[in-house]
């Protein structure tokens, strides 16, 4: 909703004061809606920015681009080869502190900016060849589900050319990325293309944030003596007050009080909006159990003593629940758990907010201010003796269950071994040997691989990026790399599932060998599609009553990764036996610590339905042929 009425507001199709009614509507409080117009109001066609934000240049659009590009503070642009990038290259020789990254493929450009920019909290630039565009989409996909802020730059067709099917055009490359981008843009004058990033730049980061588009025409970035006004990085910092309804905030404070059973469903949006220490001191102030929804963060501390793990529906701790308050997950509860407990959800998108079920209540806001004004209010209606009257059991009770399920789970990995190796004993070996704020790349299909053994904590503890909400593979490899540039200093580890591994990761490898990106990339080599394989197995089907798995299995071939590794100049080994993995995973790290990219390919024993199974369809084409040629 935000989205679409910042984009009518930027366009002239609504009035200011349209915008602040459509906000309204929408559920945020007049002083966020009149915030969030003030905050755009520089960015309005025909809007002055003050003199001391502002200065003048001259230069080649390319030029042009680069320099507001800097100064927005980036340090990196994400870029691939094309022609089209020729006027950026020029404009690189003499900007020296914009530091190029590039990558062989356009969708691992979009997925090492993502990654950069989900780690850095700052907005991810990368530039592709015009024709790149379908490539690129898919993590664009991704970038847009993640709500990641990403400017994706391409050339355009040349400007009396465009629109005529010409040579690597289309009628309109816009309507193809439309449902992905929050702006998307074909620059037509030069001297607007600093004004168009930073309109992006606005665009991006207002909450829900996410990716833009903008295309140039090649002439235009070529073009010469162009006069244009380059935005200070100060023009972009204009703070947007989205605090939710006070009468709200106390009326779901007094619902939390009350429950007799309450559970909080914590998602992305808590670790987006910062949300984090507020969100603690709630939880911890009423006992309240949490659970984390799907997310690409670890969004409350996953050992913390009220941490119940991944959300299940069918979850009755300590009883069954009969409050359930989602805090920025995208409401992945169903009818089913709807039907037994009354329903809370907190966002920062009014398009959110009771999308799939009816609420009791509902806070549309920054998440941080939300959870600020939710801990006064409890404050203000019950005293401290009685808020821990009120949750003495519930406290112990998750305690005890936590402390008891935490130790369960450690020491049955350690109990697990042999060869091929156990995904647990794999997870918990990595969990004994990597630093204690190493930073987790997750692209695997089951979220309890990445969530069950290392401990991410707020505070000096690990850090978990990944998997990405969007779910399209091919993502992970190239997000590392963003991650390691944004987060040098922290050890960063990329776990891969072997099918998304394949899906055209390898070229981030590339990227890795030729700037010297210490990333361990360690495959979760199980040989199967395991996910898709318990779907369709487990509907049982034709092809689950008749045992026959015609796409999830991946052993013939079966893939040499550590020797595409070497292919890029990347050492690595193959484990496939539980008591080899300690020293295999130090040797990796001491290769970290010299400053070189490494990797694991471990061979993990599979489960579930069909695991057992050896059939898959052979069909050799060769054996096929009357002509041996």
């Amino acid at each position: 909703m935000m989205r679409r009425l910042v984009g009518e507001l930027l366009t002239e199709k609504i009035s200011r004061r349209g915008f602040v009614a459509g906000m309204l509507a929408a559920g945020y409080s007049a002083s966020a809606a009149q915030s969030v117009a003030q905050s755009i109001a520089p960015l309005q066609a025909g809007a002055k920015a003050a003199e001391e934000f502002t200065r003048t240049v001259k230069g080649t659009g390319g030029e042009l681009m680069a320099d507001q590009i800097v100064e927005t503070g980036a340090k990196y642009i994400f870029v691939s080869n094309g022609s089209g990038l020729g006027p950026l290259c020029d404009a690189f020789v003499s900007r020296p502190q914009l530091q190029s990254i590039q990558a062989t493929h356009e969708g691992q450009v979009v997925a090492q900016a993502a990654g950069y920019a989900m780690a850095s909290g700052k907005v991810g630039y990368c530039m592709h060849s015009r024709v790149g565009l379908p490539h690129s989409t898919s993590n664009m996909y991704n970038a847009h589900k993640d709500r990641t802020p990403l400017i994706i730059l391409s050339d355009h067709a040349d400007t009396a050319r465009e629109g005529t099917d010409s040579h690597e055009d289309v009628d309109s490359w816009i309507e193809a990325v439309a449902q992905y981008t929050k702006l998307r843009w074909v620059v037509e004058q030069p001297d607007r293309i600093p004004e168009w990033i930073r309109n992006a730049y606005k665009m991006a980061t207002v909450m829900p944030c996410g990716p833009t588009s903008l295309r140039i025409p090649r002439d235009l970035l070529y073009k010469e003596n162009v006069t244009s006004t380059i935005y200070s990085s100060k023009a972009f910092n204009i703070p947007m007050n989205l605090r939710p309804d006070t009468a709200e905030v106390e009326r779901v404070a007094r619902m939390l009080i009350e429950s007799t059973s309450p559970m909080l469903l914590v998602g992305p949006e808590a670790t987006q909006c910062k949300a984090e220490q507020p969100l603690i001191e709630l939880a911890e102030m009423l006992a309240i159990p949490v659970t984390q929804a799907r997310s690409f963060h670890a969004d409350f501390p996953n050992f913390h003593p009220l941490h119940l793990g991944e959300l299940n529906s069918r979850m009755r701790y300590p009883k069954e629940i009969d409050l359930l308050f989602n805090f920025g997950a995208r409401s992945p509860f169903g009818g089913a758990f709807s039907r037994r407990a009354s329903l809370i959800q907190a966002s920062v998108d009014p398009a959110a907010i009771g999308r799939q079920t009816p609420l009791r209540g509902a806070l549309v806001g920054d998440l941080k201010k939300v959870a600020e004004d939710l801990v006064a209010a409890v404050k203000s209606l019950a005293t401290k003796q009685d808020l821990e009257k009120r949750s003495a059991t519930r406290r112990a009770d998750c305690t005890a269950y936590t402390a008891k399920l935490h130790a369960s789970q450690a020491a049955a990995a350690r109990r697990a071994n042999g060869s091929p190796v156990p995904w647990q004993r794999m997870m918990i070996e990595f969990a004994d040997q990597l630093e204690k704020d190493a930073v987790i790349v997750d692209e695997v299909g089951t979220e309890a691989k990445v969530l069950t053994y290392f401990n991410y904590a707020e505070k000096g503890g690990m850090h978990k990026i990944g998997r990405t909400e969007g779910r399209a593979l091919g993502w992970g490899v190239g997000a590392s790399v963003g991650v390691k540039l944004a987060m040098p200093d922290r050890q960063v580890v990329s776990f891969q599932g072997d099918g998304g591994f394949l899906f055209g990761q390898s070229d981030s490898l590339w990227t890795m060998s030729k700037y010297d990106i210490p990333v361990l990339t360690v495959i979760l080599d199980n040989r199967t599609y395991e996910e898709t394989r318990w779907q369709i197995m487990g509907h049982m089907g034709p092809a689950g009553k008749n045992n026959r798995d015609y796409i999830s299995q991946l052993t013939r071939p079966v893939v040499a990764y550590t020797k595409l590794a070497e292919a890029y100049g990347i050492k690595g080994e193959l484990v496939e036996n539980s008591e080899d993995l300690k020293p295999a995973i130090a040797r990796a790290l001491k290769t970290l610590k010299d400053g070189r990219p490494y990797m694991l390919d471990v061979h993990l024993k599979t489960f579930g339905v069909g695991a057992e199974n050896p059939w898959s369809p052979h069909y050799s084409l060769a054996a096929t042929r009357t002509r041996n040629v």
